[in-house]
């Protein structure tokens, strides 16, 4: 009986990975051990709760829950364009199947997004190119931080990096990637733009291979072991963690000085709102600059969720109404939160998001 009830148990565990469960979202500033703003919260492939990863409705939903930054994974086309899409192929994701690499632009234009949370809510949802994706960054004050899944010959950091440099918000760009030679192949041509080794989980040798090549920080798995952050962190390297869903994991990782965190679920706070393009008037076409009408900033520099205090808390399920102030221009609105609904949770989704809050818990003890 005991060994059937064991067997049990690591069944439900391992559903706890594989099965999809949609949760409600965690606020990451819920909490007496990090303070607002305490770790700059980077939405994985977007908002990927609430929305298909790495479509331009997560971005848009990153930037209205007040993320630091979005993350996304960029690969080419045959031509030569830069899309968004995790995966070599785009089976996972689109109603098509094949190689990235082996789609034009134009051919890859044509799909059509057909999973990833709450699908049905973002019909007709089209792969993003780089382009378009850095504009939603741009418009809602998120920092990119852009994966580079592979390169396709030796043209393709090049012509990243001549589309990066010819952005205006170039200084908030951090570029990350597995691959070493990207990695210092891309610190070469932008040396200005913070870089990443992606890990996991990170190792001693991680830390040597930054340090010995200029490359900045090290963006590493939740499982790595304490003493290699705080070793990195000796070496000058910024640490940042990934995927972190828990927040025993995130308390744990602020308690070790890691700096920033990706996520799929935890968001900022809820009073995380930065002025949005409803605040801002163009001033000049040609450049696309704005101004934000609340303040006067120009983009670029207008207000993030870290400056933003409750006034007085309204926000109800049926009018999403909060009103705040502004810490720097102590400019005050009364704005409506979009809220999504999001699917039930079936019993065994429950009982999965139940089973892989558990495993968190207990490897962050065994971690730090």
């Amino acid at each position: 009986m005991k060994k059937n009830s064991a067997i049990v148990l690591v069944i439900l565990t391992l559903l706890g990975f594989t099965l999809s469960a949609v949760a409600a979202p965690v606020y990451l500033y819920d909490s007496d051990v990090i303070p607002a703003g305490g770790m700059y919260a980077v939405a994985h492939r977007g908002y990927s709760a609430v929305a298909p990863e790495n479509t331009l409705p997560a971005f848009r939903l990153a930037g209205e829950y007040g993320f630091w930054g979005a993350e996304c994974d960029i690969s080419q086309t045959k031509d030569g364009v830069w899309v968004l899409m995790h995966d070599d192929t785009v089976d996972r994701m689109t109603d098509g199947t094949g190689l990235v690499s082996a789609f034009t632009y134009d051919e890859i234009a044509a799909l059509t997004i057909d999973a990833g949370a709450n699908v049905q809510q973002f019909p007709n949802t089209k792969i993003p190119t780089l382009v378009e994706y850095l504009d939603v960054c741009r418009q809602y004050g998120l920092h990119p931080v852009i994966e580079i899944k592979s390169i396709v010959n030796e043209d393709s950091l090049p012509s990243l990096a001549a589309v990066l440099r010819a952005r205006e918000e170039k200084d908030a760009f951090v570029i990350i990637s597995f691959g070493r030679e990207i990695v210092t192949g891309i610190k070469a041509l932008l040396p200005e733009v913070p870089t990443y080794l992606l890990s996991n989980p990170g190792t001693a040798e991680d830390i040597d291979f930054c340090v010995e090549n200029g490359i900045d920080g090290i963006d590493v798995s939740y499982l790595t072991p304490a003493q290699v952050l705080q070793s990195a962190q000796a070496a000058g390297l910024k640490t940042m963690i990934w995927t972190v869903d828990s927040m025993d994991v995130a308390e744990s990782g602020y308690l070790q000085g890691v700096t920033d965190l990706t996520t799929n679920l935890l968001v900022p706070g809820k009073t995380a709102c930065p002025h949005t393009t409803v605040t801002f008037k163009r001033i000049d076409e040609s450049s696309h600059r704005s101004v934000c009408t609340l303040c006067g900033k120009a983009t670029m520099e207008h207000h993030t969720y870290g400056d933003w205090a409750v006034v007085k808390e309204a926000t109800t399920e049926e009018t999403g109404l909060a009103k705040r102030t502004c810490n720097a221009c102590g400019a005050t609105e009364t704005q409506t939160i979009a809220k999504l609904e999001k699917p039930k949770q079936s019993f065994f989704s429950r009982i999965a998001q139940w089973f892989r809050n558990l495993f968190n818990k207990v490897a962050s003890w065994f971690r730090f």
